[in-house]
């Protein structure tokens, strides 16, 4: 509503009078007198700024409940969180366990804790022999066999290429002459050494 001529007359006579100091004096002056409209005395509101790179991601960390630390910085452009950023919240990657295959293989089938395991083996790899420390009866067992598996020389080239040790044969009986290990022997510690390697890759694409 537009104001009347004699309305702006009184205001800057009322501004001339008492000569506001600011601009908040005059308005408190000017509605005193009833001439200010109430839409000039509300203060104007904050613009909230989103910590999130999207709605997307706002949505998906309000549907998930996903609680985000004050110093946490996202990824995206200005540290903004992104959906990738929620997910990891949600779910921290699980870190790596240096372990031989048939060391983490032996663990999950008796229930032993590998994170907990001081490895002997290179750069703190954790060998079978570990495992198998923390079960008397297994370390018994293994005791009694013969020390050093015979391996053939098409196997020690195999476990060269895939990073396998001694003691994760241990298990293996030997199909060759005299027990001896041979290339064939070694066939599922492989199978299961390509799964590892594959679902690592799956992670690194992920992460990607």
């Amino acid at each position: 509503m537009a104001t009347s001529a004699q309305t702006l007359s009184n205001i800057i006579d009322e501004l001339l009078k008492h000569k506001p100091a600011d601009r908040a004096a005059a308005l408190k002056l000017l509605d005193a007198k009833g001439y200010c409209p109430k839409k000039l005395l509300e203060k104007p509101k904050e613009k909230k700024v989103s910590r999130f790179a999207s709605k997307a991601a706002e949505d998906f960390a309000e549907a998930k409940g996903i609680e985000v630390p004050d110093e946490f910085k996202g990824t995206a452009a200005n540290d903004k969180i992104s959906v990738k950023d929620l997910k990891q919240l949600a779910e921290p990657k699980k870190e790596k366990i240096n372990a031989s295959p048939s060391a983490a293989q032996f663990a999950r089938d008796n229930g032993i804790d590998i994170s907990k395991i001081t490895g002997t083996g290179a750069e703190g790899k954790i060998l079978l022999k570990d495992v198998k420390d923390l079960k008397p009866a297994a370390k018994d067992q293994s005791d009694s066999e013969e020390e050093g598996a015979k391996i053939s020389p098409s196997a020690a080239k195999l476990m060269k290429q895939w990073d396998i040790d001694e003691d994760d044969i241990t298990d293996i009986v030997g199909t060759g002459k005299n027990g001896t290990v041979v290339a064939k022997d070694l066939k599922d510690l492989i199978e299961m050494i390509k799964a590892e390697k594959s679902d690592d890759s799956e992670d690194s694409e992920d992460d990607a």
